[in-house]
């Protein structure tokens, strides 16, 4: 249709030019005539004539609608649309050829008209005349905004414009080339904006614009535009994405990531992707958002993560952009871990040489991990791997070195990276001494002081004895003695003591008795003049009970062998008599203190008393007689 427009346009200025050539001689035709002016067209402009030469302008005094038919037909533009006053296309310059020009609209030529003459006028150019012709209405301009492809469900705004410089009270047609879609639009002005609310896929589509307008009950209408395509998409945005706990993860521990996005396509798919893994995983969500949930984290959930939004519109897919990352990082968070101590004491205390065992638990669960054994701020001890989440340390043999405050650490090492918890609160171990051997001990230690007691008591005893002279000690208890005489006095109860050993009969003695006695750990040893040159004297003394005895005496001397003999030993087996026989072994050491200097015999300078052996007890029936033995 526009190729027609321009092919009927193009003949119609040939045959206004023929018209122009075939009417240029005739007086009928006048002059020459031009639309000239700022913003002039071909068919549009301040209205100038030549004549005699020279261009001048048109007065528009009496200047009307008729007078623009002429000339516009007179051009070949077609019917008149407007006249148009000097300040429109601007003022002239120069002659003013024509004033109070009168046409009835049939003339051929402006020059036909009534006017008052050429050169004859009364006005300035402030006052020039122009005319609108039909064939001024050029293509309209058409743009749309946003230019390029429309968000699914946006406003869309197309506005047309055209080139004409006088308000008009046309209308602006816009239509869609290849669809249904036709809207007109009045306006005043040389443009008009078309809305196309939420645009959809149905609004896809080539448009087109066009001014139409109508003068003196003709209608008259400008070319088509040119096209501008619409087309549709749908643009999702970014969606937002979040995780819980933000920050650093605990292994093991459940975390969700949330994507969120504000579109009105719902009913779409989420992904979750790691930017730099193998994780992908998608949700399909009947709102704008999904949540995902990565249980147990390890160190191969470590990462950045994305999320996108994919929705099907008019059967065509359509994706968001990719979301911002967040990222996920992992670490080891131990506790504590505990301590506890197995002995057979069942406490803190341990008894030297019983075995005791260390057990570290922790209630991390992790897949490996080691436990030390730290010893009062000592360096960690050699590693014990964990089994089922403790491990023992024992102890077979307590000693004192062992006595301190113990503790552990539980230890992890994933991925070359190494997580060591807290030190466990510490546990004391006292080791004690044995039960047996502490008893043992102190009855060792007290019987050794009461010995060094006796001993002392003894030295000091013998001390004093020493300081007395050797003295040959007879005593006689009884009025009647046992040995070499007899007393007619009758006693029923006495108690007799006699001498069995004398100095003398000691010297006499001393062969015979190195002779009998060879023991060495005798009770005691008698010692004589050639026994380390010690004066001694043995006192021997026998306490007898004679009342039951009296007869057997008799046979007691007769049946003595030996009637020199220096002493008789009267015991339980001798005529079964109760006797007890004392002796003592005074030694006078005061001569030899001298030789002992000299001497490499060890003696000390005391005087040594042995009792042998006590065999009964005297039992003594005198009431009032006293027994005294020194």
């Amino acid at each position: 249709m526009s190729a027609m427009g321009s092919i009927q346009q193009r003949n119609l200025r040939y045959l206004a030019l023929v018209f122009f050539l075939l009417t240029a001689s005739s007086p009928a035709a006048g002059v020459q005539i031009r639309l000239a002016g700022s913003g002039s067209t071909q068919c549009s402009g301040r209205v100038e004539i030549y004549h005699n030469n020279t261009w001048g302008t048109v007065c528009d005094d009496s200047w009307d609608l008729n007078d623009a038919e002429v000339v516009c037909r007179q051009l070949g533009c077609g019917g008149a649309l407007r006249t148009a006053q000097s300040t429109h296309f601007g003022q002239g310059t120069g002659q003013i050829w024509l004033d109070d020009v009168a046409c009835s609209g049939s003339e051929r030529s402006l020059t036909e008209c009534r006017h008052r003459g050429f050169g004859s006028h009364d006005c300035n150019h402030g006052k020039d005349a122009g005319v609108i012709c039909s064939e001024s209405l050029s293509k309209p301009s058409i743009s749309m905004n946003p230019a390029g492809e429309v968000t699914w469900g946006q406003d869309v705004s197309i506005t047309c414009s055209i080139s004409i410089q006088v308000h008009l009270d046309g209308t602006f047609l816009l239509q869609q080339t290849s669809g249904s879609f036709r809207t007109t639009q009045t306006s005043s002005t040389n443009s008009a904006t078309f809305i196309i609310p939420k645009v959809n896929f149905d609004n896809e589509g080539s448009y087109q614009c066009q001014y139409q307008t109508s003068v003196s009950r003709r209608d008259f209408s400008s070319p088509l535009s040119d096209s501008v395509r619409l087309s549709v998409t749908v643009r999702l945005p970014k969606p937002s994405i979040s995780m819980n706990p933000a920050g650093e993860v605990t292994w093991g521990q459940d975390v969700s990531v949330t994507c969120l996005i504000s579109t009105q396509h719902l009913g779409g798919t989420f992904l979750l992707q790691q930017t730099s893994g193998s994780f992908r995983k998608t949700q399909t969500s009947r709102t704008n958002s999904a949540t995902f949930i990565i249980p147990k984290v390890n160190f191969d959930n470590e990462g950045s993560y994305q999320c996108q939004y994919q929705t099907s519109v008019s059967r065509r897919d359509f994706s968001s952009p990719l979301s911002d990352s967040v990222r996920l990082s992992v670490t080891v968070r131990l506790q504590p871990p505990s301590i506890s101590l197995t002995s057979p004491n069942r406490g803190s205390e341990v008894t030297r040489g019983d075995s005791f065992v260390f057990t570290c638990s922790s209630s991390s669960h992790y897949p490996t991990g080691v436990f030390f054994l730290i010893f009062s701020g000592s360096n960690i001890t050699d590693p014990k791997p964990a089994v089922n989440h403790s491990a023992s340390f024992n102890f077979p043999a307590a000693e004192y070195e062992h006595q301190g405050n113990y503790s552990c650490v539980y230890e992890v090492t994933w991925s070359t990276r190494k997580y060591t918890s807290p030190t466990a609160a510490p546990v004391s171990v006292l080791i004690k001494m044995p039960l047996l051997p502490l008893v043992s001990s102190v009855a060792g230690g007290g019987l050794l002081l009461l010995l060094l007691v006796l001993v002392v008591c003894l030295v000091v005893r013998r001390r004093r004895r020493a300081k007395q002279p050797e003295t040959l000690v007879q005593t006689q208890l009884s009025v009647r003695g046992s040995n070499h005489f007899e007393d007619d006095e009758k006693e029923e109860d006495y108690v007799n003591v006699d001498s069995v050993c004398t100095k003398g009969k000691l010297k006499e003695e001393t062969g015979r008795g190195e002779e009998e006695e060879s023991d060495d750990d005798h009770d005691y040893e008698d010692a004589g003049p050639n026994a380390n040159s010690i004066k001694d004297t043995v006192i021997c003394s026998s306490v007898k009970d004679n009342r039951e005895e009296e007869q057997a005496e008799e046979k007691e001397e007769e049946s003595s062998d030996d009637e020199d003999h220096d002493y008789e030993e009267v015991g339980p087996d001798a005529n079964s008599i109760k006797a007890t026989v004392v002796c003592f072994s005074v030694n006078d050491n005061r001569e030899e203190q001298a030789k002992k200097e000299e001497s490499s015999d060890d003696e000390d300078n005391y005087v040594n008393v042995t009792q042998p052996f006590v065999e009964e007890n005297v039992d003594i029936y005198g009431e009032n007689e006293d027994l005294d033995i020194y």
